[in-house]
């Protein structure tokens, strides 16, 4: 048999068919082009990884004041401790710790038995000489007994008179009075209690109102008035009460530069003596100022920034800063920037942020992220929040 060989025409073609068919296996096994069945959100989770979660809140107006605080121990501007003025034994406790009493009411008494028999004496006595002077007195009149005689009867009856004033003044010291009007705070004896001149019975003050005294710096004081209002808050419940300015000292204390100032709060504000406050006094006020949350201030060496919301983005905006209180700080824009009321602001995550990065605005921990609608910038987003 003879053998043929192929010509140049046939070997072409063989290889042309080869090199499609691994063309084809190729394609096969490559899969379907790029974008080519993917998922409509894929796009749309890389847009959101390239934006920066935040919590962001409001510029708001509002009236900001300037305090000067500081702390105190209430006072009672009347407060005296009430003791005997004679040796006896007490017989009777009328009141109680926490009563409240009147001017010259009587609070306890001693045993006063030796008293009275003491007045109900010196009273005989007394009358006795008066008869005897008013009889001299007659006969002197009539010049039947020298004028020698006549003084001495006149002596005698005012001694007596004496005699029983001074036993009346004895017998009425043996009543512990209140000298003025108030309310018990302490009670020192008991019923049976042996007691001389000058032992403690009762602690007695004047609550209505109570004082305190705060020294304040000589520049705040020009700022001050008879009258204001100021506001006062136990460290015990950490309510705050109104108490007022009651007067500033005419003069300032070289040492400290300060100047004391008494304010007096009512009665009724269940506070007592003794209590530990804390007091703010307003030295100034802005009205309507333009205040941020605490939170979204950063700062920068001396200087103070903030990130301003707008369409989905962030603007940095240096500012100064003006009153604050416990949540709220003044601000004033800088170098000609802007920001107003009603303006979102970064309260969290403004570290990672620089000028014109993207967000997206972000429940606080523990609630679920929202994501801006399509139709809305974050800005619109976090205003219906």
């Amino acid at each position: 048999m003879l053998l043929s060989h192929p010509t140049p025409a046939s070997r072409l073609s063989t290889l042309t068919l080869l090199a499609v068919a691994i063309l084809g296996l190729a394609c096969q096994s490559a899969g379907p082009p790029p974008g080519a069945g993917s998922e409509p959100g894929d796009s749309a989770s890389a847009a959101e990884e390239e934006t920066i979660p935040v919590e962001v809140g409001t510029a708001t107006l509002r009236d900001m004041t300037a305090l000067y605080s500081t702390s105190a121990t209430l006072r009672a501007e009347r407060r005296a401790t009430v003791t005997t003025r004679t040796s006896g034994v007490l017989r009777v406790l009328k009141v109680e710790e926490g009563a409240r009493v009147r001017e010259g009411q009587a609070l306890a008494e001693l045993e006063n038995d030796e008293q009275k028999i003491a007045l109900t004496r010196a009273q005989d006595t007394a009358a006795t000489k008066e008869r005897e002077f008013q009889r001299l007195d007659e006969l002197f009149q009539q010049a039947l007994v020298s004028e020698e005689q006549f003084e001495q009867a006149r002596r005698a009856y005012q001694d007596a008179q004496h005699g029983a004033d001074l036993a009346r003044l004895e017998l009425t010291r043996t009543v512990i009075i209140a000298p003025f009007g108030g309310v018990v705070l302490k009670r020192y004896l008991d019923v049976g209690n042996t007691v001389t001149q000058g032992t403690a019975v009762y602690d007695l003050a004047d609550l209505d109102p109570l004082y305190t005294d705060v020294n304040v710096p000589e520049r705040h004081v020009g700022l001050l008035s008879a009258g204001q209002e100021v506001l006062l808050t136990p460290d015990a419940t950490n309510q705050s009460v109104a108490a007022k300015i009651e007067r500033i000292a005419p003069e300032v204390d070289r040492t400290t530069g300060t100047v004391k100032v008494t304010l007096a709060v009512n009665e009724g504000q269940d506070l007592r003596p003794g209590t530990f406050v804390r007091v703010d006094i307003t030295t100034d006020q802005h009205d309507q100022s333009l205040v941020v949350p605490r939170s979204a201030l950063v700062a920068e060496g001396r200087r103070w920034y903030l990130f301003k919301v707008t369409d989905g983005a962030v603007s940095r905006v240096e500012v100064s800063l003006g009153y604050e209180d416990g949540q709220h700080v003044e601000v004033n824009p800088l170098h000609g920037e802007t920001l107003s009321s009603g303006n979102q602001v970064v309260t969290a995550g403004a570290a990672t942020l620089e000028e014109g990065s993207k967000i997206r605005v972000a429940q606080a921990a523990g609630t679920s992220e929202t994501e801006p609608d399509d139709s809305q910038d974050a800005t619109d987003t976090a205003a219906t929040r």
